[in-house]
């Protein structure tokens, strides 16, 4: 019987109905999409992803971006939850009448509850459905038009928010709009016909004192905060629904900042720039590889593409350290590197109460060791530990290894097999070199320990001044060729490094794609704001216009009402903003300078006011073309 009766209650009022559904189904839509498209980037940490390259984004750079979208996914949540409670409250609040004529004909009040309260479910069901049929269309299009132009995307069903987002909708639906419900239904009949503006509302009480002190700036400003105080329900809906989008906004624009210098710099600590390798043709070939898979996750290079220790690949660091001399070369560092099987080993990790507990899974893995010479560092790694002067039993490893391979990298050792030892983890470092998943240790001791002199290596790396490359190409040709051998070569690290540098650019491109939505939101929602209980406004305006007010005053009276959403909207946002970018996001990147979220505010201000201002005209043509006969005189 409820369901009977709310289908045919939701088709009767549909032109009610049919606007609530439908915003229901565009905001679940559009979470839908933005779900699947973090996902479909690599930054959704509860998504397996089968690429040939299994180390692939898994990093320190990969963990601060899996944060901040799982904070934006978070705040998406948030908001369709809120936007959901907020439609079907209203939906309540319109139902308030036909409650009232209910209970004068003797409806008992718990069969009305059920009735509407089944409706109130029903619009919600038929728009989730319809926003998850929207969200996976839209989504399917989206990959499919990106496939077609030359930019594959993964496409997963997500089975984690969506079913919160689900349940959540569900139990807030009982205990918001149904409390609603069972407050109107336990009220006098009489007051139950009054719809947002409060049956109790009296024009003649003193205004608090904030109200009070902007009314006295001018006539238009008392106007408008009349007008807000009578609507308060409607304002304090809207304060919520623009509080959640202008966080949203402003955690996206002061991130995509923060990530992308920060993503960059460690980027170009961790290659550096001006960089060209010096090797056999073999291994210099596959090391600028390694470099690649940091963004490639298709490419992976083991030992079984090269043995880094093939005789031929090996020479001695005293045939070409005579290149120090030339004035273009800034910085030498020699290096022997190959593949070792490592095992990781247990160690104790304890609290500050002093508890401790063994820690470990025996994990194996076959990855890149490099043995360098501390002091002669080209690079000038993020660092997390000690400063990089590498002992004979310490070892320094990537953020792919450290989050991966490791609980607690600090307080476990790392075993190498071939060579029989086992080391202790001095620091961690942010590398893209073979993304993250590499150890540094002493170049004498690899050497000593591989039965090596201390000359023999297989990498050489240079830094040379900028703009001399060209021109220093052939003399470096001849050098390398002269004392190594025709075999030998050398090759520019620039290509590799511009490949990761515009793999971070392109993933900061995902929070400008969500804030050009976010502000198209934002507009709509203005506008909505403005066009709500139109007709009351009207009748306000044809009365101010009968006593000879001039439209310019109610546009501006319009323009207060809005700016009174916009302000506190935007304050709250930076508060809160700023509270959880540095709990989440911050604690791992660069510290933006203070102007820098107070310039983001501000040009959010800007641009939502010129955007206000616009909205107010096909509003204010609408109620121009309202005459006295639009209007119930009762």
């Amino acid at each position: 019987m409820s369901v009977d009766f709310a289908l045919k209650d939701i088709n009767r009022k549909r032109d009610i109905s049919y606007p609530f559904i439908l915003v229901i189904s565009l905001i679940i839509a559009l979470v839908v999409f933005l779900i699947h498209f973090t996902t479909s980037i690599g930054l959704n940490t509860f998504i397996n992803y089968n690429f040939n390259n299994p180390y692939y984004f898994l990093g320190g750079i990969s963990i601060v971006f899996t944060d901040f979208t799982t904070l934006i996914i978070a705040l998406m949540l948030v908001l369709a939850f809120v936007i959901v409670i907020i439609i079907t409250s209203t939906l309540i609040t319109t139902k308030k009448r036909d409650i009232a004529i209910m209970k004068a004909v003797g409806s008992i009040p718990i069969r009305i509850y059920h009735f509407y309260l089944t409706e109130v479910y029903l619009v919600f069901l038929i728009g989730f459905i319809l926003g998850l049929i929207f969200g996976f269309i839209s989504y399917g299009l989206f990959s499919l038009i990106m496939t077609i132009i030359g930019f594959p995307i993964l496409f997963q069903i997500d089975f984690l928010y969506i079913p919160i987002l689900f349940v959540s909708c569900l139990l807030g639906i009982y205990f918001v709009p149904g409390v609603i419900l069972r407050k109107i239904g336990t009220r006098g009949i009489i007051k139950s016909f009054s719809k947002d503006i409060p049956y109790d509302y009296d024009a003649s009480k003193g205004l608090t004192f904030v109200p009070k002190w902007l009314s006295k700036i001018g006539f238009n400003f008392k106007i408008s905060i009349i007008n807000t105080i009578r609507r308060k329900g409607e304002f304090k809906r809207y304060i919520v629904v623009f509080s959640i989008i202008s966080l949203i906004l402003f955690t996206l624009t002061l991130g995509m900042f923060v990530l992308g210098n920060s993503s960059q710099e460690w980027v170009k600590k961790s290659q550096n720039e001006n960089v060209i390798i010096i090797g056999h043709q073999d291994v210099i070939e596959n090391y600028a590889l390694m470099y690649d898979m940091f963004s490639n996750p298709n490419l992976l290079i083991t030992n079984e593409n090269i043995n880094f220790l093939d005789p031929q690949y090996l020479f001695k660091y005293s045939d070409i350290e005579a290149l120090g001399n030339f004035s273009e070369i800034e910085a030498m560092d020699h290096r022997l590197i190959s593949f070792f099987n490592v095992e990781e080993r247990d160690g104790y990790h304890c609290y500050e109460d002093g508890g401790c507990y063994l820690v470990g899974e025996d994990r194996r893995a076959l990855i890149p060791i490099m043995g360098v010479n501390s002091t002669n560092l080209i690079q000038d790694f993020e660092l997390e530990g000690n400063y990089i002067e590498i002992p004979y039993d310490d070892i320094f490893i990537g953020d792919g290894l450290a989050y991966n391979f490791f609980e607690y990298a600090f307080d476990q050792r790392i075993y190498i097999e071939e060579i029989g030892h086992q080391f202790s983890v001095n620091g961690v470092i942010i590398d893209t070199f073979y993304s993250g998943f590499g150890g540094y240790i002493d170049l004498g001791f690899l050497q000593s320990q591989l039965n090596f002199t201390l000359d023999e290596i297989n990498i050489l790396l240079i830094k040379i001044k900028f703009d001399t490359f060209n021109d220093f190409k052939p003399v470096l040709e001849s050098f390398i060729q002269g004392n190594l051998g025709l075999d030998f070569n050398f090759l520019s690290l620039e290509v590799p490094f511009e490949n990761n540098v515009n793999y971070i650019n392109s993933i900061i491109l995902y929070p400008g794609f969500i804030i050009l939505i976010m502000v198209i939101i934002s507009i709509i929602s203005l506008y909505n704001y403005q066009k709500g209980g139109i007709m009351d406004k009207a009748k306000d305006f044809l009365i101010m216009r009968a006593i000879g007010t001039k439209y310019k005053f109610i546009k501006r009276i319009m323009f207060f009402e809005a700016l009174y959403i916009i302000i506190p909207s935007l304050s709250l946002s930076l508060g809160i903003g700023m509270i959880l970018n540095s709990l989440i996001l911050l604690q791992r990147t660069y510290l933006p300078h203070i102007s820098i979220p107070f310039t983001i505010i501000g040009i959010f201000l800007l641009i939502f006011l010129f955007f206000n201002y616009l909205s107010l005209f096909p509003i204010l043509k609408k109620i121009k073309k309202f005459t006295i006969k639009d209007f119930d005189i009762y």
